[in-house]
C-alpha cells in the first residue's frame, strides 16, 4: 500500500455513474477512503443512501446538499455528515464545485 500520495498525479475517474458525476482520484485504506472529487458546473448527485457514513467538505463553489428533510447551500470550509442509510443528494449551485469526500470503505 502507498503511504505518500500527489493528488494531481493520479488518475481521475467517475465515481458512481449511476447516480453522480463527481470524479476525482481516490484514495482508499483498509477502514477509510478520502475522495477529491469535482463536480461540473449544473450537475451533482441524485437522491440516494449507503450504509457507509460521509462527510463532505466543500472547498472550492458552492452546493445544494440535502440530507433527510434538512437542506443547505454549503461553500467553502463548511461540511455535511451524512449518517448510514440517509438519503442524500448534493448539487452544484452555480460553478464547478470541488470537494473532499470522507467515508467508510466501498467495495
Amino acid at each position: 500500500m502507498t503511504t505518500f500520495y500527489k493528488l494531481s498525479e493520479m488518475s481521475r475517474s467517475v465515481i458512481a455513474t449511476q447516480y453522480s458525476t463527481a470524479e476525482g482520484p481516490t484514495i482508499k485504506g483498509k477502514k477509510v477512503e478520502v475522495g477529491y472529487y469535482r463536480y461540473p458546473s449544473g450537475s451533482g448527485a441524485k437522491t440516494h443512501a449507503h450504509p457507509e457514513e460521509q462527510v463532505i467538505t466543500v472547498l472550492k463553489g458552492r452546493i445544494r446538499s440535502r440530507v433527510g428533510n434538512e437542506e443547505k447551500i454549503l461553500g467553502p470550509g463548511e461540511a455535511v455528515y451524512i449518517p448510514s442509510n440517509a438519503d442524500h443528494s448534493n448539487w452544484a449551485v452555480d460553478e464547478e464545485v470541488e470537494f473532499i469526500s470522507c467515508k467508510d470503505v466501498v467495495d
